[in-house]
């Protein structure tokens, strides 16, 4: 079967092909190791550095329809997704970078003004033109483009993609812990058909769009095998470290142009993208720690583009013509990791009295202004044929808290909520939690630290419960139920493993097509085991928390939760 991908540009809103692979659930945080010491790293970054001050006030790009500003709390801790760039900052500068064989075309969210955004189910061509499924359905042969050439100006070719999954299976990269089991072993999997032609087998046909679903996202970046290969070294085989601080050395719509370390990073346009060079050819990101301060440059101007910034203030603004914000069906949520591994929270019982003291509706209403949706489990509520019958929606009930602590032989709780320091919505909503659960039994003090403190905590398991904000950037029942929560594996927060939940999982993987009403039975199964021993306890989906100028137009909501610059535009 020939599946014929979108062309460039013009034909890319809403085009569809049918396409059928998985996600991995990913807090904002970034890991211990590339806060310290690749953060430091970066103040060398290959010859793109500048030690010129740049001040977070001055006037942003409104002259100038090519160029763009955007008011940020941080830079990426790093240049590569495979040296830890997992923060907010190092998913919106890889997917400006970089480059992947399949994307996910755009729609518009089925909702009250709803904005475009991607269609997670669905698969357009990036750099393949068009891709094969045999007829056992196990091999996708997938056929590039000619003629793209990557940012130091090198011809993409097959080499490219099989040298980008054996560096990722070879480094530091998480890529092996959240692609399987659809990629287990590239070297096995991953074939070289000809010069532009490459085929990967996997197992079991059910895992064809897990399959697709990984290589639309970050984790399937397609590397300069050239560049990296001559930066290698004894010490750095596959130069991971080099690609750290550099950064340009993918197929994607920028280059990096200029880092002044905790003050600015420009992009510039890459004339050979693949697509053509971006509308916008300059994008100017300038470090503006305080979201109040974010919110006044994008008021008056200074600022084309804010993120991260306050549902109040974002709410505020919805009201002022001369600004935009968005409504999507988000697949961003706030949610409560619980340590399993720490008493009193060992027991099941006093996990699910913890899931009664929440306030849910309190910290819709209050903490994001109403710009969130409640939840019934954790996984998308909108994959086809996904049932959340059974499943309970968050509700806040003290006496039956206290009732279910009675049972476990529990009076009171005393214990921390761990947040980070600088997503202002997580403080709130954890004084909100604090507060309510007093009335359940539950003592709670915040805990804030910075995002290196908060990934301490929990590589070492010293944390009590913690909020942050998760989401799939790619999107797959099997794949996102099973990343998080996999036995042994480092990716599992709250240390949680079921073995009935494993089986219901591994009924959906049997059932075939993920996203068919069999398989959607067993995701429903699994969803209602989880929900019984409470790992976690999610609480809303929140709204991106991004504002334009209403002169902005081509915002895309992506599963990584970050900006495409490459489609936007500008006018006067």
């Amino acid at each position: 079967m020939r599946v014929r991908l979108a062309s460039p540009r013009g034909d890319r809103p809403g085009a569809a092909v049918a396409g059928s692979g998985g996600p991995r659930r990913l807090a904002r945080t970034a890991s211990a190791a590339v806060a310290g010491g690749l953060a430091l790293t970066l103040a060398a970054c290959g010859g793109s550095s500048s030690s010129s001050s740049s001040s977070s006030s001055s006037s942003g790009s409104a002259g100038n329809t090519d160029s763009l500003t955007e008011a940020v709390a941080a830079l990426p801790t790093a240049f590569a997704y495979d040296a830890g760039a997992f923060t907010y900052e190092g998913f919106e500068f890889q997917i400006n970078t970089q480059a992947q064989l399949v994307r996910n075309p755009t729609v518009t969210a089925d909702r009250p003004n709803g904005s475009p955004m991607q269609n997670f189910f669905k698969f357009d061509g990036e750099l393949a033109k068009s891709y094969d499924v045999s007829a056992d359905k196990l091999t996708y042969t997938f056929h590039l483009r000619e003629g793209v050439k990557s940012v130091a100006g090198h011809e993409l070719t097959a080499d490219d993609v099989l040298y980008s999954y054996e560096r990722k299976w070879n480094s530091t990269s998480v890529a092996p812990f959240i692609s399987k089991p659809a990629i287990y072993d590239p070297a096995k999997q991953f074939k070289k058909i000809d010069a532009h032609t490459v085929s990967i087998t996997i197992d079991r046909p059910g895992d064809g769009f897990t399959l697709l679903s990984l290589l639309a996202n970050v984790s399937g970046d397609i590397f300069d095998s050239t560049l990296l290969k001559a930066h290698a070294t004894k010490d750095d085989p596959y130069a991971v470290k080099w690609s750290a601080k550099d950064g340009n050395y993918g197929f994607g719509a920028y280059t990096l142009a200029k880092f002044t370390p905790g003050q600015s990073l420009i992009l510039k346009a890459n004339p050979n993208y693949w697509e053509g060079a971006p509308a916008i050819k300059t994008i100017t990101q300038k470090v503006v720690t305080n979201p109040g301060t974010r919110t006044n440059l994008l008021q008056n101007g200074d600022a084309d583009v804010a993120v991260q910034l306050r549902p109040s203030d974002v709410v505020s603004m919805a009201k002022d013509s001369k600004l935009k914000t968005f409504n999507v069906d988000s697949i961003e949520y706030l949610d409560t990791f619980i340590n399993t591994t720490k008493a009193p929270f060992t027991n099941p019982l006093v996990r699910q009295a913890l899931s009664y003291a929440i306030p849910y509706q309190k910290i819709i209403d209050d903490v994001f202004m109403g710009r969130a949706d409640p939840m019934k489990g954790f996984i998308n509520p909108h994959y086809p044929n996904y049932s959340t019958d059974g499943l309970r929606q968050g509700t806040y009930d003290p006496a039956k808290a206290k009732a279910l602590l009675a049972q476990a032989g529990v009076k009171n709780v005393s214990a921390k909520i761990l947040v980070e320091n600088s997503i202002p919505a997580l403080e709130q909503a954890a004084v909100q939690i604090q507060s309510a659960a007093a009335d359940a039994g539950f003592n709670f003090t915040v805990d804030k630290q910075t995002a290196t403190a908060v990934q301490d905590q929990k590589e070492n398991k010293s944390f009590d419960i913690q909020l942050n904000l998760n989401k799939a950037i790619s999107q797959s029942p099997p794949y996102e139920m099973l990343l998080s929560l996999t036995k042994g594996s480092p990716l599992n927060t709250s240390n949680w493993s079921d073995d009935a939940y494993y089986a219901a999982v591994e009924k959906g993987n049997q059932a075939g097509d993920p996203l068919s009403p069999e398989a959607g039975k067993f995701w429903n199964e699994a969803q209602r085991i989880w929900q019984n021993g409470q790992p976690e306890i999610p609480v809303a989906f929140d709204q991106p928390n991004v504002v334009f100028r209403s002169n902005i137009d081509g915002y895309v909501y992506r599963s990584e939760g970050a900006i495409d610059f490459a489609h936007l535009s500008k006018t006067q």
